[in-house]
């Protein structure tokens, strides 16, 4: 255990995500330029500071044999299945076309295709990056791995406080909070075991996928 490169880790991802909270919340650029500011600091940034700190970069994402990889698609399906459930059954107390035009307005969204590939695929990639290959895998490696559970994934819930921002009321926008942490915790549980977060990613992706489909039926 290297006691630098953990406090390292841990500063350089609270300073990224405030970089992205500024971003998001007061700098509020078009849609594509934040991406690639995203793309920078989530990705480029981190990868900058493993090469120069000797950390092994590229251990989180070595890829998974064929018959993992089918177990994977069919874990994303069901989580598919289980976002998109628990939409039809809140659909008749939440009005989520609100929602929808609120945080369309709040992330100045123009186009829904691109911005929902880009958020299933790419921001989906970024996030884990960040927050599993960085934040858990790297870091789990120079602290106790308790301490790397509670990091990242408390990292990932306040991170997306600055997302949501002001498009949903105090309690949900609490329990979106919450449902963020212990997601966080089932991405880095899901992980741990492979050091790779292909796992955690799929799940992200299809959760995401899910979300967008939510918004294209709420446009």
């Amino acid at each position: 255990m290297d006691k630098g490169k953990a406090i390292g880790i841990v500063v350089l991802s609270v300073v990224c995500c405030a970089v992205m909270a500024l971003v998001e919340t007061v700098v509020e650029p078009a849609y594509f330029v934040k991406s690639a500011i995203k793309a920078a600091v989530f990705l480029i940034i981190p990868l900058i500071f493993m090469k120069i700190s000797g950390i092994k970069a590229f251990g989180g994402l070595s890829l998974p044999n064929k018959k993992a990889v089918l177990g994977l698609l069919l874990l994303g399906a069901g989580v598919y299945a289980a976002v998109m459930g628990a939409y039809l059954l809140t659909k008749a107390r939440v009005d989520y076309s609100v929602l929808v035009a609120s945080l369309t307005a709040d992330q100045k969204v123009e186009g829904f295709l691109p911005v929902a590939l880009y958020i299933s695929f790419g921001n989906s990639f970024l996030e884990e990056f960040l927050f599993r290959n960085f934040a858990f895998i790297k870091l789990s490696e120079h602290i106790s791995k308790k301490l790397a559970y509670a990091f990242s994934s408390i990292a990932f819930a306040v991170y997306h406080i600055a997302m949501i921002g002001a498009a949903f009321p105090p309690p949900l926008t609490l329990l979106c909070v919450l449902g963020l942490a212990l997601g966080g915790l089932l991405f880095d549980y899901v992980d741990d075991r492979s050091k790779s977060i292909y796992r955690s990613w799929v799940i992200h992706m299809f959760a995401d996928i899910a979300i967008m489909t939510i918004w294209y039926i709420n446009i």
